[in-house]
């Protein structure tokens, strides 16, 4: 019998990617060819906020993928602006452009349509959000295991 953590793990990483999947499906319905779903996945986690570049590396989760790349062709397709920082010339922040925002509202209203739907579909009456909780106190408890170096 699989033990149940190891199933979780596997199951939390097959959702994210089965997620990157969906996002290349509306990408590719809306005929747009110049970002990956990886990138698309960063727009989301900029929003609309200006963040350093090493925030951005640090708090996604692009599995497999180099985000520094990912960061620089987004640059250079115009959906995020470098900007230097004033105080420090060795970090820069990133802020959606016009286009970035135009599509990032674009997948936020599809994910919303999908979530939508996703909770209607949920059994045992777990919404999205109960599981989002879940899913963020099991990340605190591994993370608080790192970072204390506890044993089981």
């Amino acid at each position: 019998m699989k033990n149940e953590c190891i199933e979780f793990a596997m199951l939390s990483e097959k959702v994210y990617r089965t997620f990157l999947e969906l996002i290349k499906h509306e990408l590719d319905s809306a005929g747009v060819i110049d970002i990956n779903p990886i990138q698309a996945a960063v727009l989301l986690n900029i929003d609309d906020n200006t963040i350093t570049m090493s925030e951005v590396i640090s708090r996604g989760y692009y599995m497999g993928s180099n985000a520094s790349y990912n960061l620089k062709k987004m640059i250079n397709n115009g959906y995020i602006d470098q900007v230097q920082s004033n105080y420090d010339k060795r970090t820069s922040f990133v802020k959606l452009t016009n286009k970035g925002k135009t599509l990032l509202e674009n997948l936020k209203d599809k994910i919303s349509r999908h979530a939508s739907s996703l909770d209607g579909k949920i059994k045992d009456k777990m919404t999205l959000s109960k599981l989002n909780g879940f899913l963020r106190n099991v990340d605190n408890h591994w993370k608080n295991i790192i970072i204390m170096g506890h044993r089981i």
